[in-house]
C-alpha cells in the first residue's frame, strides 16, 4: 500500500525505515484512502479530556477517554480497545465512538480495529482497516435514541459506486439534515430529545456542536 502514499522526502531517508505513524502518513489516512481491495485510516490518540476537545493538531485525533460501543441483539454494548488485539466490527453492526463521530456507522464491510500503544512518549494510534467497498454497498449515519434505543433517523450513501472522493461531504449533510429538524431528534417511541449530531471532522464544527461532542 505505500505506492500510494506519497511523501516528500528522498527515498534514501525513507527505504530502510519508514514510520507508519508519523504525521506525514497519518495525514494522508485521517479519512478513510482506498488501496487496493482494501480501505485504511489511522487514528491518533491524544491524552486530552473532552473538555478540551478542539485544540488538536489533527482534524480526528481520538480523546483517550473515549468509550466505543456497538448495538446488537442485547442493545448498547461497551466494546475494549485491548492492545495489540484486532477487534472485529462486523458488516451490518451500528458502531460509536463517543467525541469522534456524531452518529452510529454501519457498514456493509467488516472493519477490523487495531490499537498501537505509544512507544517511549509517543502517541497512541488506532489502526482501522475494512474491505473496500463495491457495486451497492453503502455506509449509513444512523440515530438511535440514547434512552431506548429506537431508530430515529437513517442517511445512506452507496460508498460501492459513488467512492470515497464523496463520503466527507454526504456526512457532513447527514449531520446537518438530521440537526436541523428537532422531530428527527425527537423520538417517535417515548419522547426523549436526543442531542445534537456531529462530523467526524472537528473543523466543521459550531459552537453547538462542538458542545455536543463533548457529550457523547
Amino acid at each position: 500500500m505505500y505506492t500510494n502514499i506519497y511523501v516528500d522526502e528522498p527515498i534514501e531517508k525513507i527505504h530502510d525505515d519508514w514510520d507508519f505513524l508519523t504525521d506525514k502518513v497519518i495525514k494522508k489516512l485521517q479519512g478513510f484512502l482506498p488501496v487496493g481491495d482494501n480501505v485504511y485510516g489511522i487514528r491518533q490518540v491524544v491524552h486530552a479530556k473532552r473538555e478540551e476537545i478542539g485544540n488538536a493538531h489533527l482534524a480526528m485525533e481520538l480523546v483517550k477517554e473515549r468509550k466505543n460501543f456497538e448495538i446488537g441483539p442485547k442493545g448498547v454494548v461497551q466494546v475494549p480497545r485491548v492492545p495489540y488485539v484486532a477487534h472485529i466490527t462486523c458488516a451490518g453492526t451500528p458502531h460509536h465512538t463517543q467525541f469522534v463521530f456524531g452518529y452510529w456507522h454501519i457498514n456493509d464491510k467488516d472493519e477490523v480495529i487495531i490499537p498501537v500503544p505509544g512507544v517511549n512518549g509517543d502517541p497512541d494510534h488506532i489502526v482501522i482497516i475494512m474491505g473496500r467497498p463495491t457495486g451497492e454497498e453503502t455506509d449509513r449515519a444512523a440515530w438511535y435514541c440514547e434512552e431506548c434505543t429506537s431508530l430515529l433517523h437513517m442517511s445512506e450513501y452507496v460508498t460501492g459506486r459513488e467512492g470515497f472522493r464523496g463520503f466527507w461531504r454526504w456526512e457532513l449533510a447527514a449531520v446537518r439534515e438530521y440537526n436541523a429538524d428537532i422531530r428527527k431528534r425527537t423520538c417517535w417511541n417515548c419522547g426523549h430529545v436526543n442531542p445534537l449530531a456531529y462530523s467526524g471532522f472537528m473543523s466543521t464544527d459550531t459552537p453547538e456542536t462542538r458542545e455536543a461532542r463533548k457529550q457523547w
